[in-house]
């Protein structure tokens, strides 16, 4: 099985604690939660009889048609699938590609679904010289037909590419005839850097995107992509009848006309992610420049392996940090990342990690 962040209720089990007892730093989510607007019909409705004996919208419309107002695109390029992740695969079937060229370290996710696919996953390594920045008139020299992979914001560095540097790899995609595949889950933190508006109007772009990470609500399993009409009911083909509650599909609309609890995230996450990372330096971690909710620590000589350290935190202090020891390309037992949760969040993980190290 593949690692992930936010196993919490493994550790739980395995600790014979209460999940409620950990702090979880090893997953992305917003620590304000869903919005009060949003919480309050997820409860109206989850108290209905009468909302819980009727199937779901099969085409989850009226979060389409949220999404279509927030990102001013068609509902018909829009598809609601049970999270990112879970996209990931119809949107790979949907091309039909061969090969797919991946800027690792990335999602673990990619390899997988191409495994599963038959398609041949190609790894384009990103140096830690370079701070795993993506060399992008090298990649674009990579790019041959099939898909590209592109993380942006990257996962796990939180490095973010501009929306000019994006359309640099888009053209390079077009001329060789790949398609791009591009995931925008932590994209919400800078959207000035999406292209989801341009994937509606275009048959080499794909763009996937989470709303349960910035809308505070993993439990739900909600993602969506964006795509040319005539790929999108492709991509719609290969998802089951019922993809995602309707619980979910009206509670996450709520969520999407909520403007101020957006602005106020975007805002509270990078002065919080800012202090975080200056108070990390301050440990000894080398910590890499992030436009997300998160930062990934390089631990340094003398200190414990991440795995070590992982282990430490969750005995020690009941806090979760994500060993990076699953991502290809990252030496193994150098690297975590840890979310940015709220500030007295953040000051336990620092008093955690002053001890530990």
């Amino acid at each position: 099985m593949i690692a992930h962040g936010g196993d919490t209720w493994q550790v739980a089990q395995e600790l014979g604690i209460p999940v409620s007892e950990l702090l979880d730093f090893s997953a992305n989510i917003n620590p304000r939660g869903l919005p009060p607007r949003a919480r309050e019909r997820l409860t109206r409705d989850a108290s209905d009889p009468r909302t819980l004996s009727i199937y779901p919208d099969p085409s989850a419309r009226v979060l389409r048609i949220a999404l279509s107002a927030h990102l001013d695109v068609p509902p018909e390029a829009i598809v609601v699938g049970p999270g990112a992740e879970a996209l990931l695969s119809p949107v790979l079937r949907s091309i039909n590609a061969r090969r797919a060229l991946v800027p690792i370290p990335a999602f673990s996710e990619y390899r997988r679904v191409c495994e599963q696919q038959q398609v041949d996953f190609i790894p384009f390594p990103l140096l830690r010289t370079n701070a795993f920045e993506l060399p992008v008139d090298g990649f674009c020299e990579a790019i041959e037909p099939g898909a590209v992979f592109l993380n942006n914001p990257h996962n796990p560095s939180g490095g973010v590419l501009s929306a000019g540097q994006v359309r640099q790899i888009l053209q390079a995609a077009h001329a060789a005839h790949a398609t791009l595949l591009l995931d925008e889950a932590f994209v919400d933190y800078t959207p000035s850097a999406s292209l989801s508006r341009e994937a509606a109007s275009r048959v080499d772009l794909i763009v996937i995107r989470s709303l349960t990470k910035f809308f505070g609500c993993p439990a739900l399993r909600v993602g969506y992509a964006i795509a040319h009409p005539d790929v999108a009911r492709r991509i719609a083909g290969f998802l089951p009848t019922w993809p995602v509650t309707q619980l979910a599909i009206d509670g996450l609309a709520e969520a999407i006309s909520d403007h101020e609890f957006a602005a106020a995230s975007i805002s509270e996450n990078a002065a919080a992610r800012e202090a975080l990372a200056e108070s990390l330096k301050t440990l000894g971690l080398a910590v890499f420049r992030s436009a997300a909710n998160y930062l990934l620590l390089e631990l340094q000589p003398g200190m414990p392996a991440a795995s070590q350290l992982r282990a430490s935190m969750i005995e020690n202090h009941r806090i979760l940090l994500r060993n990076c020891d699953s991502y290809e390309g990252l030496a193994p037992g150098r690297f975590v990342r840890t979310a940015v949760r709220s500030g007295q969040d953040n000051r336990r993980l620092l008093e955690a990690l002053r001890e530990e190290l």
